[in-house]
């Protein structure tokens, strides 16, 4: 019997906790020829996020993939505008992590993801492996315009290099299979209606990539929220005993805490999201997914309190051109044996 052939993928990411278990689960899992990392600006800064990526995969072993760094503003908007913005509207609860002392005044996501995007671990100071000498928008087009088959991108960060990627090279997009996202929301609320982190950094390019007729499957907060780890499987990622397992474990565990704090409204203890593996977790089993609807999905670029909105047409009242596939459960226990049988197949 020969050999089931890798699925070609790009991902373009922003670690980011939830973006270390997703780029752990691709290269884990044996399942996806990843034929890039790019990287964009969103739960930190783009030289942090470009060192976050750089650190994780050379931890797991993971050399060979080449990482492309992204800009750091948005297409229209600034990261700086980014963040007022997200201040403005997220209140700080009484325990907020950002209260400690940290300064957080550039960073997006520190109230998460902490001052390096990726706080819990110590990774080596020496880390060989570099940053790719051209950006992140040309070396998508590159592996694309030289790929034989269709590539799937799975962006789990601000939409910035996807947006950029369509504009730029419009004769390309016919070879992209589909995009798996991790971003948008349509009946979960976090803090706004319809508002998700991802597109609400750059609304924009989230309209041009909701727009562009590439088949989208959309992994928001309804499913994310949906799909939770919790002690039992840290107990079980520490329990594999690699190099990897050390560092997943200890970056899990500072992810739970911290966004337990930061978002303590939604009232989580000892369980947590893992956003970004979900849009990673469907390409490498599609069947993963239980329960999803194909419905027309709209991007507010131009309100006063919505900017970054996914309006999600989920009754089917408006009569428009269904563009998303969104994803609203997963199955979790399946998901996150996943994760741990990734972990073990890494360094």
């Amino acid at each position: 019997m020969s050999e089931e052939k890798k699925i070609p993928v790009v991902i373009d990411c922003d670690p980011g906790h939830d973006d270390m278990m997703a780029l752990v689960l691709a290269y884990g899992s044996g399942k996806l020829d990843i034929r890039a990392v790019t990287t964009v600006a969103g739960n930190n800064t783009i030289s942090n996020t470009t060192n976050n990526a750089l650190n994780v995969l050379h931890y797991i072993g993971a050399d060979e993939i080449p990482v492309a760094m992204g800009y750091q503003d948005p297409i229209v908007r600034s990261h700086k505008e980014s963040m007022d913005r997200l201040k403005a509207r997220r209140p700080k609860p009484a325990n907020n992590p950002e209260k400690s002392g940290e300064n957080t005044e550039n960073i997006t996501g520190a109230s998460v993801h902490g001052i390096t995007g990726l706080d819990g671990f110590s990774f080596p100071p020496d880390n060989p492996k570099k940053p790719e000498s051209i950006r992140a928008v040309e070396m998508i087009a590159r592996v694309v315009r030289e790929s034989e088959d269709p590539i799937t991108l799975i962006p789990t960060g601000p939409l910035t290099n996807i947006g950029l990627f369509i504009k730029a090279f419009p004769d390309l997009t016919h070879k992209i299979k589909r995009i798996s996202l991790m971003g948008g929301t349509c009946e979960f609320i976090l803090s706004r209606p319809f508002m998700e982190f991802n597109t609400f950094v750059d609304p924009e390019a989230t309209k041009i990539v909701f727009e562009s007729g590439i088949p989208i499957t959309m992994f928001g907060y309804d499913v994310t929220y949906s799909v939770l780890y919790n002690r039992r499987t840290i107990d079980q990622i520490e329990a594999v005993g690699n190099q990897s397992s050390g560092m997943v474990k200890s970056l899990l565990e500072t992810f739970m805490v911290r966004h337990n704090s930061s978002l303590n409204h939604l009232k989580l203890k000892d369980s947590c999201p893992v956003h970004d593996a979900c849009a990673v977790a469907g390409v490498i089993d599609p069947e993963l997914i239980t329960e999803s609807k194909i419905i027309h999905v709209d991007i507010e670029t131009s309100g006063t309190y919505f900017d970054g909105a996914t309006v999600c047409d989920y009754v089917s009242a408006l009569g428009l051109e269904p563009n998303v596939e969104v994803v609203y459960r997963m199955d979790n226990e399946k998901f996150l044996s996943m994760l741990v049988e990734a972990v073990r197949n890494c360094k």
